[in-house]
């Protein structure tokens, strides 16, 4: 199935907060291993240089990323990504990734991609590794951090 990137406006924004990760079914503001969705559209909104988009398969949203220029660090970040958790462990994520690091390249000033994860989520590793993502010896708010050279 492909998997798209839509911009999250007046018709979905709703369904876009209501994805979790917790399979029963409770929001938190801070879900496992990411933020929630209504805090990164919020954010994005305040600090400037993020995009924000749902992730898609055909009409189905699947999931939500954070993407863009971190005024804040000085570079390039995939700030969140999320499959909601009905979708998950069906190669969602991956398509996201890599559809979402092929957008990033677009922008000729994008030379590297950061991104930071819990260490506990072996999943993202495993997935970030696989996609070139290494190791910068750093952590930031308890959180490995991960570079992309392009």
């Amino acid at each position: 199935m492909e998997v798209l990137l839509k911009d999250i406006d007046e018709t979905n924004w709703l369904e876009c907060i209501f994805l979790t990760t917790d399979p029963d079914k409770n929001h938190y503001l801070v879900e496992k291993f990411v933020a929630s969705n209504a805090v990164s559209i919020a954010q994005s909104k305040i600090e400037k240089g993020w995009i924000t988009k749902a992730i898609y398969s055909e009409d189905t949203m699947l999931g939500f990323t954070m993407y863009g220029y971190s005024e804040e660090d000085n570079r390039f970040e995939l700030c969140r990504i999320m499959i909601d958790y009905k979708f998950q462990r069906q190669g969602f994520g991956r398509k996201a990734l890599s559809l979402i690091i092929k957008e990033m390249s677009k922008n000729k000033e994008c030379s590297e991609i950061y991104l930071s994860f819990d260490p506990e989520n072996h999943s993202a590793k495993k997935l970030y590794e696989e996609f070139g993502f290494g190791k910068t010896g750093k952590i930031v708010d308890d959180e490995v951090l991960y570079c992309l050279k392009l």
